[in-house]
Formats: structure tokens, sequence, C-alpha cells
């Protein structure tokens, strides 16, 4: 049967965007047809005529809060030199989150959404992920002194220096979302690509193979 025409795609993003506001704001345990409805100027019925129910609704989120961000790193200037396209990926990711601080929330922060939705797959298998993952393969292996495979031996590698620098960009951009850095906004940008450049190199290079080892305890030392 087909949907009512009252039952359009400015709806639907208008209640995407009501939701989004919901679970940014009271987690994804508090969303619920009819508030979704109530906050969107609907009724119920427009959202199960939409989405089918509550569970599709707040898969539906996060699959656009998803999207929206995967579409902003793919726009990040790609140059062809590694280090610098990783720095603009890095400029790219922190712009998204200051500008739509609820969908980053969502993907994020808020348990039984986004990422942390039960149908998610791996985080490391999303989209947004593997683009953060290539950039840093490329950069390893512009870097390396000998032939790297970032789908083989080096992989390890790869995964180690795309989760730290990945580590690195959320903690920053929670802190700042959140009003939590000391500076004023006019001094943030700054102070985050010193952030990249500093960290950004260590990162990168990781964990030297050796460099941990069993204790005689079973410890893990360095």
């Amino acid at each position: 049967m087909p949907r009512p025409r009252s039952h359009d795609d400015t709806l639907r993003e208008r209640l995407l965007e009501e939701a989004t506001r919901a679970v940014a704001d009271d987690g994804a345990a508090a969303l619920t047809v009819r508030d979704a409805a109530a906050r969107a100027g609907t009724s119920s019925s427009a959202v199960y005529a939409l989405f089918g129910g509550r569970d599709a609704l707040l898969q539906a989120v996060g699959d656009r809060a998803a999207a929206r961000f995967a579409a902003r790193l793919r726009d990040a200037p790609a140059t062809g030199e590694p280090g610098a396209d990783l720095l603009a990926l890095g400029a790219a990711y922190r712009r998204f989150a200051l500008d739509e601080p609820q969908a980053y929330r969502v993907m994020f922060a808020r348990p039984g959404a986004g990422a942390r939705h039960p149908a998610s797959g791996p985080v490391d298998e999303a989209p947004t992920f593997v683009v953060l993952r290539d950039a840093a393969a490329r950069a390893l292996a512009a870097s390396a002194a000998a032939p790297f495979d970032p789908d083989g031996a080096d992989r390890d590698a790869v995964a180690a220096a795309a989760t730290g620098l990945w580590a690195l960009t959320h903690g920053w951009v929670m802190l700042e979302i959140d009003g939590l850095l000391p500076w004023p906004p006019h001094e943030r940008d700054v102070r985050y690509v010193a952030a990249l450049r500093g960290a950004g190199p260590g990162l990168l290079r990781g964990t030297p193979p050796g460099a941990v080892r069993d204790g005689p305890d079973g410890s893990r030392t360095p």
C-alpha cells in the first residue's frame, strides 16, 4: 500500500532531525514513537508509515548521521601527499563534529545508537573508519623504508595507527563539543592542528615489534 502523500521525504527528514536531537540529548532508550511524532508535529501513524516502528527509526537516525559524516570525510581536500591528506581528514573530522554535534553524539556517544546500535557491525569495518584506515596506510607506506603491505604483514600496524589517530581526534572533539577545552574558540583550530602534527607521527609509527613482552609474572612490560 503506498504511503499517504502527506508522509513525504520532508516529513521523514523532520522526524529524523527531531529523533536525532532526542537521542543526543536523552539517549537512545528515551526515544519513543510518540515523542518523535510530537517533536515533529505529526502523528504516531506517520512514524509507522515512514519507518515501520521505533527500532527502525532509531537505526535510521544512526544511518543518517553516519552518511553525513562519511560525505564530509570524502569531501576532505586530497593533494596526493599522504601526510597532508591525513591532516586534512583530521580537520574534516573535527569540523563535522563541531557543525553537527548532535549527529556526532548519536554515532559515538550514546549507548544503543549509531556505532553502538545492536544492528551495527564491527566499527573497524564501518565506511568512516575505512576512510581513516586507508589514509593511514598510505601515510605509512610513504614513510616505510621497506616494501609495505597494508593487507598482509603490515595490516596490524595500519589498524593500530588508524585506531590511535581516531582516539586522538575523537577525544579532542568530545572535549570540545562538551565545552571542556580551556582555550577560546579562535585558538582551538591552531591547537588542534598542532596536536595532530605533534602526536600523529608517533601514532602512525605505533609500538615497534618487540617493544612489549611478557614479564616473569605474566604481566605486559615495556
